[in-house]
């Protein structure tokens, strides 16, 4: 995104959108102007519900996904020091599969970019989302951004085990029989569809800007990656910040074979969510070590190939947590 001097007749407080025919040898190229958007200008906006995808044509180049592969070998080599739990002799094959499925879903997984980077466009240049008629400054609106982006995610993961077709496509990210920094890209193509109408529909209706939903992916993919870890963090990480983020301790019990620590913990970035409506739960120390990860059917090492991925939702034969859901929704 390109961001320039406005054209003659623009008004303040009034949001443009300016487009540059393409000629040969040069580009197209669009501006937006956004009110509060200086400090942000020229860098990479956009949203996923999983990985921050760099914007089409932004001025950071491959920095963005630069960024995100270093965040993940990060988290990897971390996880391959301290381990929390020993790993399996079937972690190769998990890797290939969770990896796979990420790679074979990406094309839809960008969906959910596309329709929340287009609606946020479209509702900045119309004006016509519920922040705009606040009126409120560029960094509350970032704050409120964070906190009711992630008010949804709450709401629609506590949907994705409350609805069966839902839940079989979700069930999917629940299958791995083992939780680390790859289960977080170990989602089914479908569910980034319904992801994409839900996150373009609640941004075109309350206003999100494309930095401001930028911010908000970033914060979330930075502590989903760090909540799916099989990583040993000291006693004080969760104490000090559990209260208020999605740590590992926190996720991994909705990770369990359990349908009662299945049916908890739904936050995503932030675990208040689950304090506020009663679906928090938690584990002793000595309990957690003994914590199972995964669903009964797909115990099988031929379930982490990457066609059997795919297909687990027609291979579901019980309901799963989906019957079992927490009290509070």
């Amino acid at each position: 995104m390109r961001f320039c001097a406005a054209p003659s007749g623009f008004k303040p407080g009034k949001r443009a959108l300016v487009t540059e025919r393409a000629l040969h040898g040069h580009h197209l190229g669009v501006l937006v102007a956004i009110p509060g958007s200086s400090l942000l200008a020229g860098r990479s906006v956009a949203a996923a519900p999983t990985i921050p995808l760099p914007e089409p044509g932004g001025g950071f180049g491959l920095l963005p996904l630069l960024a995100i592969l270093g965040i993940f070998a990060a988290v990897v080599v971390a996880e391959l020091a301290h381990p929390q739990r020993p790993r399996s002799s079937a972690a190769s094959r998990r890797w290939v599969g969770n990896l796979s499925l990420c790679i074979v879903s990406n094309g839809v997984l960008v969906l959910p970019t596309i329709t929340a980077f287009t609606a946020a466009l479209f509702s900045e240049f119309e004006q016509t989302g519920f922040l705009d008629s606040l009126g409120l400054p560029g960094g509350m609106r970032v704050v409120v951004t964070i906190v009711g982006l992630d008010a949804l995610a709450y709401a629609q993961h506590r949907l994705l085990h409350r609805v069966d077709v839902l839940w079989r496509v979700h069930a999917v990210h629940h299958s791995d029989p083992e939780i680390d920094v790859t289960t977080t890209f170990r989602h089914h193509p479908a569910e980034a569809i319904f992801n994409s109408v839900l996150i373009g529909g609640a941004v075109l209706a309350i206003g999100f800007s494309p930095a401001e939903i930028a911010a908000y992916t970033w914060v979330s993919f930075i502590i989903e990656l760090v909540a799916h870890a099989n990583l040993a963090l000291p006693s004080w990480f969760g104490a000090a910040l559990g209260r208020l983020i999605v740590t590992p301790e926190f996720h991994q019990l909705h990770h369990s074979r359990s349908n009662a620590e299945a049916n908890a913990n739904f936050g995503q970035a932030f675990s208040i969510w689950d304090t506020l409506f009663g679906t928090a739960t938690a584990r002793s120390p000595e309990d957690r070590r003994q914590l199972e990860f995964g669903l009964n059917e797909f115990r099988e090492p031929k379930f982490h190939l990457p066609h059997h991925l795919l297909a687990q939702p027609l291979l579901l034969r019980t309901n799963g947590p989906a019957l079992t859901v927490a009290s509070g929704l």
